[in-house]
């Protein structure tokens, strides 16, 4: 077979580099319009309010100012088209260390992949599932993690912290709780379950569930992936 190689132009080089920028800027506006703006008007809305609630302005005002902290933290990595492993590894490491909380992520490039857009709405899933736990679990350890089946992929926040008192866990699902029910609403736009399992003293897992049949881990590409594949994965991810 003869070796080829395959050079680009400097004008069709230019054009991927604009286009790479036009991808970002559409991103960092679509999160500023849907979440960031959205968070201050319903701080706007509260602070109107003949009857003030402090503590709720106090947590949408929180969590305003976690995104504002994750955006420039994005911002901030010399490749704006990073995996989401490192996108979650750069996060976490901003949100976790200063709180001296122990942080581990398992995950692979296969999720990323799968369509334009998906990584960065499973990031602000799996980012506000990090930023719950350090801000209110009181946790020492927080891990991700992925595991891939015959018919769906998983995707977990696990922590070691206090957990969830029973009243809050009902909110999620009234809608009250503006966080996690904004984590509901994206997973479900990413068609993904989305719940939470948890006791007063026994840590949180926040679990995203896609079923996707067609979609499999490649081997080797995480760790313990073969492990953490169906068997009908692994059977054809050895095929050669």
């Amino acid at each position: 077979m003869r070796n080829s190689k395959v050079f680009m132009t400097p004008d069709k080089l230019s054009e991927l580099l604009f286009s790479e920028r036009q991808r970002e800027r559409n991103r960092i506006a679509r999160i500023l319009h849907d979440d960031f703006l959205q968070q201050c008007q319903m701080i706007v809305l509260a602070l109107q309010s003949p009857v003030a609630d402090l503590q709720a302005i106090a947590e949408k005002t929180g969590a305003a100012m976690s995104l504002g902290r994750d955006l420039i933290v994005e911002l901030r990595q010399p490749n704006t088209s990073a995996s989401l492993k490192r996108r979650i590894d750069a996060l976490a490491r901003a949100a976790c260390a200063p709180a001296g909380i122990r942080f581990q992520s398992r995950l692979s490039a296969a999720l990323a992949s799968q369509a334009d857009g998906f990584a960065d709405e499973l990031f602000m899933c799996l980012a506000e599932a990090i930023r719950n736990a350090v801000r209110h679990a009181g946790a020492g350890r927080i891990v991700v993690t992925e595991e891939w089946q015959a018919a769906q992929a998983i995707i977990r926040v696990t922590d070691d912290g206090c957990g969830i008192p029973a009243d809050v866990l009902r909110q999620t699902q009234s809608g009250t709780r503006f966080g996690l029910h904004g984590m509901r609403e994206r997973a479900a736009s990413l068609g993904a379950r989305f719940s939470i399992r948890s006791d007063d003293g026994s840590g949180t897992t926040v679990a995203f569930r896609f079923r996707a049949p067609s979609w499999r881990s490649p081997a080797g590409s995480g760790p313990d992936s073969s492990r953490r594949m169906g068997p009908s994965a692994q059977r054809k991810g050895s095929k050669k």
